[in-house]
């Protein structure tokens, strides 16, 4: 499943609402009263079991998808800043090395941004952005350091090229997987034995007892929701921006040099 947008959630909580009411008019159909009355103490027991065994594997789904997230953003500002920090470095070295660095690395962070992003929307990567990343992790290839400050440059360069492509490698991973199957196929059925029991009760009013169960449903639906919205960090309205790379463009084409400052940065004052 890859989430696409606010539509899904709507379709989520809509049709869980939708599903509940339609299960309290299935159980008013089939059982009496008075049946739903002489069960409501076996009921009541199981949906405790029930219930607390769905609402545990429930919270540790949408715990689990936001830590998704939020690595997703820590992978992203990694890679991102190994990528600025490769360029900084590259200063230290001689000519073609540091045009071939720095041509690299903003061919790499286009690539990533104008190909790749929109890309991993829908659960693929660009293999543009592979070719040009690996084009920068051979742009020292052959070069031997002599000056002392070469020499202290270059593993650190080497470690930052490193880096950058193990946080590739990161996002690639998470852009390409999601919530497994069979975790969405637990969560759905364990939603709708939930909310049958809840539908088992019986309560003289009606229009009570399905409020009392449709609440329920939302409940449930918001959470699944939740995990639609963490679980795809590079899908759907809730999204891990591409912002750091093109703050890198930025820098690479010089235009924080002497230019205004960006987006949320104030600009120093001069006394």
């Amino acid at each position: 499943m890859i989430y696409t947008g606010f539509y899904n959630g709507i379709l989520i909580v809509g049709a869980g609402v939708v599903g509940a009411l339609l299960m309290v008019a299935m159980v008013r159909r089939f059982f009496s009263p008075a049946v739903l009355r002489s069960a409501h103490d076996a009921t009541g027991n199981i949906l405790a079991v029930v219930g607390t065994l769905y609402a545990v594997m429930l919270g540790l789904v949408v715990v689990d998808s936001m830590v998704r997230f939020e690595k997703a953003v820590d992978v992203t500002q990694a890679e991102s800043t190994a990528l600025a920090d490769i360029f900084l470095l590259a200063k230290r070295f001689p000519e073609p090395f540091r045009a071939r660095i720095d041509q690299g690395c903003r061919d790499y962070a286009v690539t990533v941004v104008e190909k790749e992003w929109p890309l991993m929307a829908k659960g693929f990567v660009s293999v543009d952005a592979r070719k040009a990343g690996l084009r920068l992790l051979r742009s020292l290839d052959g070069f031997e350091p002599t000056t002392e400050a070469e020499k202290t440059a270059f593993p650190l360069i080497l470690q930052e090229m490193q880096t950058a492509w193990d946080q590739r490698r990161e996002r690639v991973a998470t852009a390409q997987s999601g919530l497994p199957a069979v975790e969405w196929v637990a969560l759905l059925m364990g939603a709708v034995v939930t909310v049958l029991f809840a539908g088992l009760f019986n309560v003289e009013n009606l229009r009570l007892q399905a409020l009392i169960t449709a609440m329920a449903a939302l409940v449930i639906g918001l959470n699944l929701y939740l995990v639609s919205l963490f679980a795809y960090p590079y899908a759907g309205d809730l999204v891990v921006s591409s912002q750091p790379f093109r703050i890198d463009i930025g820098v690479f084409d010089g235009l924080y040099d002497e230019g205004p400052a960006h987006d949320r940065e104030i600009p120093s004052v001069v006394r």
